[in-house]
């Protein structure tokens, strides 16, 4: 390799442009590296912190008897419908 392949490797310039907007970014792999050894926490997968946030707001449903889960089946969906007609007259004549 050419000694000047390895200048231009160490330090590199990107250009973007979004809209109307131009800039650069300037990329430097000696420094890159030598954060990358004193970072202490390894890097995390997109699905681990995917799965991470869905543990949050996803929690076990709590265990009903088998004999509760037919009617509730049916009687959630009326029960729904009912208040959802009580909230709608409460608008109009309250």
């Amino acid at each position: 390799m050419k000694p000047g392949n390895e200048k231009k490797k160490e330090h590199r310039e990107i250009t973007y442009q979004v809209g109307w907007k131009k800039g650069k970014i300037e990329w430097n792999e000696g420094a890159a590296e030598a954060l990358s050894v004193k970072s202490l926490k390894p890097a995390e997968s997109p699905e681990e912190a995917e799965v991470r946030r869905l543990q949050l707001l996803w929690k076990p449903a709590m265990n009903l008897p088998s004999w509760m889960l037919f009617p509730l089946l049916y009687a959630l969906p009326v029960l729904c419908f009912g208040l959802t007609l009580i909230l709608i007259y409460g608008l109009r004549h309250g």
